[in-house]
């Protein structure tokens, strides 16, 4: 299904249905004019009473009236809170402290034109009052494709479903799961961006992607679209005797024991060359390819059965995560520089360098007891008080192209939307042993600090 039609069922079915019910108060709009200025309307604040505790998804948008179906629906702002009173106090404050936007002024450092100074430019700019949506997300019988969802995954497919719609681009204010060449560009002209309401171009909207199929078929469970999407992806290129996969993401013994320099865990040579293999698709020493890919997606995985036998069922995610080769404060993003400019060095190195905030530097350090950051990967993946892994671990690395890959639902998505949508599929199919804290449930086993992340073991 398009994207934009994904956005109108889902509209049709949360929002609009509150809207033209009467036994709700939507659409309420978030300010009021009072006599000591702009302050949150007291519609909202009734509104908003007593939703403390819970798991809550809210939209702040505008309408053109009659607001009879979803084209008359342009959201700006997409976001999740389990406190939502607060936060959208909280937001209010920042949103009437941008004000009035004259007031702005550039200071010369990344962000700030906030998102708080965007969305209080929308509010200046255009003649539509703001309102407020808020949804239980406990309450939803589905997300937009079709499959229970939790807070936290739902916030990034809605992003990303926004994010298709040309038309919205200017107005719409979410900084994270769009790419970060719309947010670098967004920074660096400040208040102007909303001033142009012409489409901005990035992802063709609707078309289901080339890679995988025509069109997206409703599976049983998320866990199955994972699965499915794995089999295309990550078992075709262990199957494909040009790839060099699985690639072990250590340099280990014969008997796992994962070799050290310098106090560093040691990356395989293997992953080392995939990783630059990999990122040349994306980057050169002239920059961000014009005509590249979008950075690198990447899963750290163990197996169940042998490299001859394997499935998609095989594979065990341990974590997922991405490289987005243009930067949000300089076109370069600084986890590329070493690859574009072919340098030795492996500090950042697509995330995977082994500086102190790149993954093999934080886990390094917390197997050495100096950061608790990767602590949890520690205990995931060695055995207890020991160098040696309970399983062999790879990586895998695909330079992510938006015009011809996939989205575990078959539709087109970039790099910064299919990072979540994949993790909210692999936690479906393995919520015990998923290692991403981020874009998972509160009550997920990894955020739990009370267990113990657990070890894969046959």
């Amino acid at each position: 299904m398009p994207k934009a039609a994904l956005w109108r069922s889902w509209l049709n079915r949360t929002l609009l249905q509150d809207i033209h019910s009467e036994d709700t108060a939507d659409p309420v709009p978030f300010f009021e004019g009072t006599i000591e200025g702009i302050e949150t309307s007291s519609a909202l604040s009734r509104y908003k009473w007593g939703l403390n505790d819970g798991d809550y998804c809210y939209l702040i948008y505008q309408i053109d009236s009659p607001c009879t179906e979803a084209s008359d629906v342009t959201p700006i702002y997409i976001g999740e809170s389990n406190d939502i009173s607060q936060r959208i106090g909280h937001h209010s404050r920042k949103i009437r402290n941008a004000l009035p936007t004259s007031d702005w002024k550039d200071d010369g450092e990344w962000g700030s034109f906030s998102k708080y100074d965007h969305i209080a430019t929308v509010y200046e700019r255009t003649t539509q009052p703001l309102y407020v949506w808020i949804v239980a997300v406990d309450e939803l019988e589905q997300g937009p494709y079709g499959y229970e969802t939790y807070r936290q995954e739902l916030e990034a497919k809605l992003v990303g479903i926004i994010h298709a719609h040309n038309r919205y681009h200017r107005r719409f204010a979410n900084r994270e799961f769009v790419p970060n060449r719309i947010v670098h560009e967004l920074g660096h002209a400040g208040p102007d961006w909303i001033t142009d309401q012409q489409a901005h171009p990035t992802v063709t909207l609707g078309e289901s992607a080339s890679h995988g199929g025509d069109s997206f078929q409703q599976l049983a469970t998320k866990a199955d679209c994972w699965n499915e999407w794995l089999t295309e992806y990550l078992i075709a290129d262990i199957n494909d005797g040009e790839q060099a996969d699985p690639i072990p993401l250590f340099e280990t013994t014969a008997d796992l024991e994962v070799k050290q320099e310098d106090d560093i865990l040691k990356r395989s040579a293997a992953i080392d060359t995939e990783i630059r293999r990999e990122g040349k698709r994306c980057v050169d020493e002239g920059g961000v390819l014009e005509d590249g890919c979008d950075g690198l997606l990447y899963i750290m995985y163990q197996l169940t059965d042998p490299v001859a036998a394997v499935t998609a069922q095989s594979v065990v995610p341990r974590y997922i995560g991405k490289a987005e080769a243009h930067g949000k404060k300089r076109e370069l993003s600084s986890n590329f520089t070493e690859i574009a400019h072919d340098r030795n060095a492996t500090n950042s190195f697509a995330r995977w360098g082994d500086g102190n905030y790149w993954h093999i530097g934080e886990l390094s350090r917390a197997y050495n007891g100096a950061d608790e950051r990767k602590r949890h990967w520690v205990q995931a993946l060695f055995e207890p008080a020991s160098r040696t892994l309970s399983e062999q671990t790879y990586l895998w690395v695909h330079a992510w192209n938006q015009e011809n890959d996939s989205s575990p639902y078959r539709t087109r998505a970039t790099l910064a939307e299919v990072e979540p949508l994949l993790i909210g599929t692999a936690y479906d199919a393995y919520p015990r042993l998923l290692l991403n804290k981020q874009g998972t449930p509160d009550d997920s086993p990894v955020t739990n600090h009370e267990s113990t992340p657990e070890r894969f073991t046959h």
